[in-house]
């Protein structure tokens, strides 16, 4: 009988090594093959976007201050550059017929939410068409608009694109 439970002693602990042999190596892997990977293209692209500073400037149309734009140099270079851009579509009908994306989901943009006007895209695509994803990939030429009215970002002559991330 004691060596049965001796035999079943050394089962148990072949077991819970075997598991851990397996287990690290795995887990190295994961770690190895993250690095690999790279940053996220477009984590990198919004996270630029996103770092908009504003001052308050006087408008005679509207009789009030207003907020404009201060972008940083690294966003002021991809004014009339081909970007790819994948964001959250917002369910918002426009007049001029473009579609609006965001970093953040609806509940988060900045109609809705805590987040800023720098947080969303208006997207003009070259053939208009309803987007029906609740994400989705654009490619365009991106346009800082510092003006009183409009979005801060346009994306023109822009197409649905296929998405790595």
């Amino acid at each position: 009988m004691r060596e049965i439970n001796n035999n079943k002693n050394q089962l148990n602990k072949i077991k819970r090594l075997s598991s851990k042999v397996i287990f690290i190596p795995l887990l190295i892997s994961v770690f190895i093959l993250a690095g690999f990977a790279g940053p996220n293209p477009n984590y990198e692209l919004w996270k630029k976007l996103l770092n908009v500073d504003w001052e308050y400037k006087y408008s005679e149309e509207f009789e009030m201050d207003v907020p404009l734009p201060i972008f940083p140099n690294n966003v002021k270079k991809m004014d009339g550059q081909e970007v790819t851009i994948r964001g959250f579509v917002l369910p918002v009908e426009t007049t001029d017929g473009s579609i609006m994306i965001s970093y953040y989901p609806f509940s988060s943009c900045f109609f809705c939410g805590g987040a800023g006007p720098e947080s969303v895209i208006a997207v003009f695509l070259k053939n208009e068409r309803e987007i029906d994803e609740e994400e989705a990939t654009f490619k365009g030429v991106l346009h800082l608009n510092d003006e009183e009215t409009g979005l801060i970002y346009e994306l023109k002559d822009a197409v649905e694109a296929n998405s790595n991330y």
